[in-house]
């Protein structure tokens, strides 16, 4: 039989054994719940990183479409759209590939192309490009809301594969003297989708 000061004794040192078992597993936890949020924290810099890095490419890709338009109309070069008579941004270009005979000029781009821009659908439609290295413009379809993903130029040297198009677009009242000329870059990666775009206007020369 134990003494009352051993029975003291052994509750003693129950009482300090549960007490380090519990003290254990509150730093357990703790160090669980720090090194948790320090990894979150990590992965989330490092994809905002990645994010802005992203985003910067597809900001100077945008720019590039931009001045290529800009080569374009400055050379006068071909456009094509359909089921209408133009021929280039002046007109009657005799670059290679060009058909038609009208100016960009003479037309209302924003509700009045046929297949390009169709108020009665969509007064907001928008008729896509893709744009050359020589400010070639060829059409590549309609859309009332979607980015043309399969039609749109890839830029598959970098990762992720970035796709841009070119969207014309005008005002009724300056419509023979200004073009709004929109740049859209898409890329996909973790997150999800994201565009990035640039507009800028061209008078006529």
């Amino acid at each position: 039989m134990y003494s009352e000061s051993e029975k003291c004794k052994v509750k003693s040192e129950k009482l300090q054994s549960g007490q380090t078992l519990l003290e254990l597993i509150i730093v357990v936890s703790v160090s669980v719940i720090v090194i948790g949020a320090l990894v979150f924290a990590t992965i989330a810099s490092l994809r905002n990183a990645q994010f802005s890095k992203y985003q910067l490419q597809a900001t100077k890709l945008a720019q590039e479409g931009i001045e290529r338009v800009r080569i374009g109309r400055d050379r006068n070069q071909c456009i094509t759209f359909p089921s209408t008579g133009v021929n280039s941004w002046n007109g009657n270009s005799t670059n290679s590939g060009c058909t038609g005979s009208g100016s960009i000029w003479t037309y209302h781009i924003t509700g009045a192309l046929s297949n390009c821009d169709n108020p009665t659908l969509d007064p907001q439609g928008k008729c896509y490009f893709n744009i050359d290295l020589n400010g070639l413009l060829v059409n590549i379809g309609y859309s009332q809301t979607n980015f043309p993903d399969s039609l749109a130029e890839g830029i598959p040297s970098s990762t992720p594969v970035f796709r841009r198009a070119v969207t014309l677009s005008d005002e009724t009242a300056t419509f023979d003297s200004r073009k709004t000329v929109n740049v859209i870059v898409q890329w996909n990666d973790f997150a999800g989708s994201h565009q990035s775009s640039l507009t800028t206007i061209l008078s006529k020369q």
